[in-house]
């Protein structure tokens, strides 16, 4: 406060001596001047209104003054004549060093210091008194805009150096009014709940503490206002308007009352619609793209959605800058409107350059394959928007913006300028982990989605758990050749103990080689074919499991007396996907089909064919993006070929844990093996003497027992839906994605009979005391819970809490559950 008061003591006396110093006439032969510190002497003689040669008398001393007082730059100004010198002493004013809020939580400092910024208070600008006195009111103000109105604010000036000062504001914040009642006044054809259910402000409900949409906002009225508008005019109230709006307030200032005053009107038909302007394509198509015709009911929501069809159209043919709008001419009498859609081309557009910012790793190449506008072609809206589309959707991009400037100096050019943000693209882990299905764990994996900035992902890796030991080293290329082939390579050794992973107790290892070419189609579409030869070694114990026997009798060999059978697989894979999701990580809208059929030739020990459809769909429910709804499906069906009788059983379908149906164990959903054991009895022997040999009775006195292994099913469906919504006290959801969930599906045998076992005895052994109709899809599992997923640094976690909706009693059931590498 010593500062201000000084400053304004300086003011009052220059304007005293603006007013009573006296200076004799004369010819001005030179000009000094004393007291600059910061405002160059250059700057400052450009603002000075004398210059020498020139006269000064008293007249026109008091105009100079005046004159370096408005530049803002001084506190005080005096003018002194020594000879024939004209001296000009000033005092400048302090420059804001820095300035310093503290206490403010409700709202973000850069929102406060832009609010400062339009009064005039900012960083490195000169300290004006009279603007600084504004500053409690300005900050205020931005409080009472969001309901918050105890508030006290202070503020400090702290002198430094180099006459420097520290702006520091410390804020105390009350408690934020909330909304108590909503009153309408005019609408007679809608209630008033029905009108405030299109609200994003409510009164208080049972909700509010997570979404605090009963929090006042005067951005979030205004917006609702314009709803309200949108609701009456989207239905034929084309004169409907909102009158006033009131807001009182309590006399504690917690409860906020809002009236608001409306005119409904009538509704209005449609008498005819002209199509007026030089527009270059044919009237009917412009016309077909307007789902209004003369006899309809007015809606301002069609018109807004064929004026945006109609840019949309004309950007297809360069014409970028097109406007659209729709006159009406109300005939009030008969409650009818004569709608004017008034198009303006504008000139047809080219593009000069296509530029890109923010790709640091990445090279430009890579960006500019996936842009679908080109440096002399026309302009096309259309173009640029899936251009944006297809950067965004790099899982090494995680934002795109972009717009279009006209070119300075031309009429028909204008450059696109592309400006991305990069994500993480390399993930480098390893070392001891844990996982709630797999244990303890030891890995090290480097990967890449962007390998030296080509755009190409790599990966290679190792790791070791209770159950499986892999290393695998994989390659894909998403540009093999310049018309957009890809090709995926990939080297997997691995040795697999199922005994561990709830499976029937074998072990598998496997070395494999697979490549697949990816053709693409479409924009969005792609279609894939390759193989894979894989040499495999199957260990199992002696064991009464029939699906093992029948395995080891296909190829030649009896488990019973072999332990240990070597087979090679030669597999042919085709798929198609169409995929249109505007991220490649945490998409918020669009759908992404997949079709995979993976076929064991004859070159191979086994022929078989395994068919699957993928399918994720996300549709955002709000402007912002960040409550989204989502459903996600994988339905899969498989049989064996030639001489092999079925889908051979460790290539089977299994459902369980986090990437399935969470809240059940993994890979525990589906059939079970059923092992059969034969009853024998002593009878005496045929020579005299010889003693007793063992013979077993008819398979109609077989005992069997249920395991608790898994054997899989040759059929699969999994479906789940997720809401998701912004994660509670974090700012940036990019990184972060939390969701409600229901997950339903079942995996099945559709060979399976049942009745083969009817009459069996049991074998106390068994983990089941029946055999459960594992051949029915009917028998579907269902769960319900909540997810956390984070894309971190080193790798995507996802976390769930869930419970079991409908399982069967013999299911395996988890609460919590986590997985690494994975994202949904």
């Amino acid at each position: 406060m010593q500062l201000i008061r000084k400053t304004v003591t300086a003011l009052v006396l220059a304007g005293m001596f603006a007013k009573a110093q006296a200076i004799e006439p004369f010819e001005v032969k030179d000009i000094q001047v004393e007291g600059l510190q910061r405002v160059s002497l250059g700057t400052f003689f450009t603002d000075l209104p004398i210059r020498v040669g020139e006269t000064i008398d008293d007249a026109r001393a008091p105009a100079v003054i005046r004159s370096v007082y408005s530049t803002g730059n001084f506190d005080f100004v005096k003018l002194e004549k020594d000879g024939n010198t004209l001296k000009v002493i000033v005092v400048e004013r302090p420059i804001i060093s820095d300035i310093i809020i503290e206490g403010n939580k409700v709202l973000k400092t850069d929102q406060l210091q832009e609010g400062m910024k339009s009064a005039g208070i900012a960083k490195g600008e000169v300290l004006d008194s009279f603007v600084l006195d504004k500053i409690e009111q300005e900050i205020s103000n931005q409080y009472f805009s969001n309901g918050h109105y105890h508030l006290d604010v202070e503020k400090k000036l702290v002198e430094l150096s180099r006459n420097r000062v520290q702006l520091r504001i410390t804020i105390k914040e009350g408690g934020s009014a909330r909304i108590k009642e909503f009153n309408l006044i005019g609408n007679n054809v809608y209630s008033d709940q029905e009108l405030i259910s299109q609200f994003e402000l409510s009164t208080r409900g049972f909700f509010n503490f997570i979404t605090d949409d009963d929090k006042y906002s005067s951005t979030a009225l205004e917006k609702d206002l314009e709803t309200l508008t949108s609701y009456y005019k989207d239905r034929g109230y084309l004169k409907f308007s909102v009158d006033s709006t009131n807001i009182s307030l309590s006399e504690n200032a917690e409860d906020i009352y809002i009236t608001i005053g409306m005119t409904e009107g009538e509704i209005y038909n449609i008498s005819e619609i002209d199509i007026l302007g030089d527009f270059t394509v044919n009237e009917e198509t412009i016309r077909s793209l307007i789902p209004l015709k003369a006899g309809d009911v007015y809606s301002a929501a069609a018109m807004t959605f064929a004026e945006e069809q109609i840019k949309q159209l004309l950007g297809l043919y360069g014409y970028a800058y097109a406007e659209v709008r729709t006159i009406p001419e109300v005939d009030e009498e008969t409650a009818e409107a004569k709608l004017s859609v008034m198009v303006d081309p504008g000139e047809r557009y080219y593009v000069d350059k296509v530029t890109f910012k923010g790709n640091v790793s990445t090279d430009e190449n890579v960006l500019r394959r996936e842009t679908r506008v080109q440096e002399g072609g026309a302009l096309s809206s259309a173009q640029v928007e899936r251009s944006k589309l297809r950067l965004q959707r790099l899982p090494f991009i995680e934002e795109v913006k972009v717009d279009t400037a006209k070119k300075e100096g031309t009429t028909d050019r204008a450059d696109v300028n592309f400006e991305v943000k990069e994500r993480n693209a390399a993930q480098i882990s390893g070392g001891l982990g844990y996982n709630d299905f797999y244990g303890l764990s030891l890995n090290g994996e480097l990967s890449h989605q962007n390998f030296m900035g080509t755009g190409n992902s790599a990966s290679i890796g190792i790791s070791t758990n209770k159950a499986v030991k892999s290393a695998n080293i994989s390659y894909t290329d998403n540009y093999f050749t310049q018309s957009g082939i890809g090709l995926n390579t990939t080297l997997n050794y691995s040795e697999t103990d199922y005994g561990k992973l709830n499976l029937i107790a074998q072990s598998l290892d496997t070395l494999a080689l697979g490549s697949t070419l990816y053709f693409p189609t479409g924009e969005f579409s792609s279609f894939s074919t390759g193989a894979r030869v894989s040499k495999n070694t199957l260990t199992s114990p002696v064991t009464s499991s029939q699906r093992v026997i029948d395995f080891f009798r296909l190829l030649g060999s009896d488990s019973r007396t072999e332990s240990e059978i070597d087979f090679d697989i030669v597999a042919l894979n085709f798929g198609f996907r169409y995929n249109d999701l505007n991220r490649a990580i945490f998409p918020s809208k669009g759908v992404d089909h997949s079709w995979r059929l993976e076929v064991g030739t004859e070159i191979g020990d086994l022929e078989y064919y395994k068919a699957t459809y993928d399918f994720s769909y996300y549709f955002p429910l709000n402007n912002a993006n960040d409550w989204i709804f989502s459903w996600r499906g994988n339905l899969g069906y498989g049989d064996g070929l030639g001489d092999t009788p079925a889908l051979p059983y460790f290539t089977n379908f299994y459902a369980g844990g986090s990437g399935s149906l969470r809240g059940f164990e993994g890979n525990t959903v589906g059939p079970r093996d059923i092992r059969r054991f034969r009853t024998p009895v002593s009878v005496p022997g045929t020579i005299p003497g010889s003693g007793s040999t063992t013979v077993y009775l008819p398979e109609e006195f077989d005992s069997i027992a249920v395991s608790r292994y898994s054997i899989g099913g040759n059929a699969k469906a999994l479906t789940s839906f997720e809401l998701i919504f912004p994660t509670p006290f974090i700012e940036d959801n990019s990184s972060v994605r939390t969701s409600f969930f229901v997950d339903v599906g079942n995996v099945w045998d559709t060979e399976f009979d049942a009745s083969r076992f009817e009459g069996l005895q049991i074998e106390p052994t068994s983990e089941l005391r029946t055999v459960p109709d594992f051949g029915s899809p009917s028998n579907y599992r269902a769960s319900y819970g909540i997810s956390l997923q984070w894309y971190s640094p080193f790798a995507p976690l996802q976390f769930s809490l869930s419970r079991p909706l409908r399982n069967e009693p013999y299911d395996d059931t988890e609460t919590f559950t986590f997985n690494i590498g994975k994202t949904f």
